[in-house]
């Protein structure tokens, strides 16, 4: 009757007032939508008794932002609206148009600085996999790299209030941290997300020759100790030929320098003879893409052919009755050639040893003929 009532109809003119929104009230006329003049613009207190009186009314009418407000693009209570709509089971919004209210809204939200309360609106998604695509794109845009208590206050609301995996807030910094060509902080937080493969990758290629030139040993082996664990470097390519490698390489450096400072048994000796031995055969197995990495790789080889000849001269020193010290270059030559002919150094370093094998063949000769 009440629809009669502000409608034209064959038996007479209308006599009672539109059910217009409040903002129009006053205009005495009917306001109809755009593209389409079937459908004229009303209240959403109308729309919610048609729904009341039809439980399949349309929704996509009721949640229309001008039947609430004058701005077209504020889609506050029509969210809201919906929420409470789908929790009384009124669930027969096309997808199409809940996809619709949904990202209008969490704009609207992001446009105004609140992007965590954006995310929030984006959980709202039935889809899981929409869901977690939608999110993971918003913490990308917003998640830096600087650390403030406001960024702390959100990460601490997304992941304690909305339970937001802490590892998507990880992965969106480090495509942050990509995109600033920030190398070190990219490598954390591939590791802090999870993504231990590319974190090994982005450790051999950008980070490792640096800090095995610049001698920075605890820094590349706090990252390569941490990837050890078997669950994770099973997960890694190229993890025996190229990481393992270089944390072995940190260790037998750390094995030697404890050895030299307190007495050590023959034990201890032999097991760091062993990884010497070892390393003598895979530094030539990493991975080199650039003159750096050559630099790094030469160094390396270098320095375990000392080492090398510090563990011998340690296995093979005088008594300690004879009050003298152990002497590197008096190692047993068939002892330590077939070994430093393994490394890869460039021509200047093998040069350099091979003078070294030379003189300490001729002083064996002088030796032996006295």
């Amino acid at each position: 009757m009440y629809e009669d009532a502000f409608q034209n109809t064959c038996e007479g003119d209308k006599y009672a007032c539109s059910p217009l929104p409040s903002y129009l009230e006053g205009f005495g006329c009917m306001v109809e939508e755009e593209k389409d003049s079937q459908r004229p613009l009303q209240d959403v207190c109308f729309h919610l008794l048609k729904l009341y009186s039809d439980r399949h009314y349309d929704l996509n009418q009721l949640l229309e932002p001008r039947s609430i407000t004058a701005d077209p693009l504020d889609y506050r209570l029509s969210w809201h609206l919906w929420g409470v709509l789908r929790a009384l089971n009124y669930t027969h919004l096309s997808e199409q148009c809940a996809g619709v209210l949904q990202a209008s809204y969490a704009g609207q939200l992001e446009s105004e600085g609140l992007w965590e309360w954006a995310v929030f609106v984006f959980l709202h998604i039935d889809n899981s996999g929409m869901r977690e695509k939608a999110v993971r794109e918003l913490l990308t845009r917003h998640c830096q790299l600087s650390e403030t208590p406001e960024s702390w206050a959100k990460e601490a609301f997304l992941t304690q209030k909305l339970c937001v995996p802490a590892e998507w807030i990880h992965e969106a910094k480090a495509v942050r941290a990509h995109m600033e060509s920030n190398k070190h902080l990219e490598a954390l937080y591939l590791f802090k997300a999870g993504h231990w493969n590319r974190c090994h990758r982005l450790l051999i290629r950008h980070l490792a020759s640096d800090a095995i030139i610049n001698e920075n040993y605890d820094y590349l082996k706090g990252f390569l100790e941490d990837l050890a664990p078997p669950e994770r470097s099973s997960l890694i390519q190229d993890w025996e030929t190229s990481g393992l490698v270089y944390l072995d390489y940190i260790r037998v450096i750390e094995m030697l320098h404890h050895i030299q400072q307190v007495e050590c048994s023959g034990y201890e000796l032999e097991h760091l003879h062993t990884k010497v031995t070892s390393l003598c055969n895979r530094i030539e197995q990493i991975p080199c893409y650039n003159a750096k990495d050559r630099l790094a790789q030469s160094d390396m080889a270098k320095r375990v052919a000392n080492l090398l000849r510090v563990v011998l001269s340690l296995q093979h020193a005088p008594d300690a009755a004879s009050n003298s010290t152990p002497d590197p270059q008096r190692v047993p030559l068939r002892l330590l050639a077939p070994h430093i002919g393994r490394l890869p150094m460039p021509e200047d370093y093998a040069l350099e040893e091979l003078r070294g094998l030379t003189q300490s063949y001729l002083r064996e000769l002088t030796v032996g003929s006295q």
